[in-house]
């Protein structure tokens, strides 16, 4: 996986759980071999792979971990848990990194997107591009969902490109 937190982001999107940030980063960091985005498996998996794309089933672990999504199953992402940081890494169609931070007795979910589709050279990135900021805001308020029902939170009320 080519993302770190400390890499530089080209965008970063974030929004809020009303939850204290121990339950969310717990959950964020929950992440195990099986299916994806549910029963509070690899809810930054919520979003757009397990909508958009059909089931995800990771393989590996306890810090690594595969998957494949898709009709054909051919489409990969890779995740990678650092518990201690309290960072779940994402390379996919795009390559990123979830954090949660203090948010005034609440839970601020962040998104850092260091890079898009890897590999499509610089057209297919450009073409990535056009929309990104409100395809990103809407993957997040997906993964907000995710976390705010899986911990009996209220619904989030959406997420922002920063």
């Amino acid at each position: 996986m080519n993302t770190s937190a400390g890499e530089q982001a080209k965008w970063r999107v974030e929004g809020v759980v009303e939850a204290p940030v121990e339950q969310v980063a717990e959950a964020l960091l929950n992440v195990r071999e099986g299916a994806a985005g549910v029963d509070g498996n690899a809810l930054v998996l919520a979003g757009d792979h397990t909508r958009e794309s059909g089931a995800v089933t990771l393989e590996g672990g306890p810090d690594k971990f595969t998957g494949r999504f898709g009709t054909s199953g051919e489409d990969y992402l890779e995740l990678t848990v650092d518990r201690a940081a309290g960072v779940v890494g994402v390379q996919t169609w795009f390559g990123g990194t979830y954090t949660v931070e203090p948010a005034d007795g609440a839970s601020r979910v962040v998104l850092r997107v260091h890079n898009l589709v890897p590999g499509a050279g610089r057209l297919g990135r450009k073409v990535a591009e056009i929309g990104i900021e409100s395809r990103l805001e809407g993957l997040l308020l997906s993964v907000l969902t995710a976390l705010s029902t899986h911990l009996g939170a209220p619904a989030p009320t959406g997420a922002t490109v920063k």
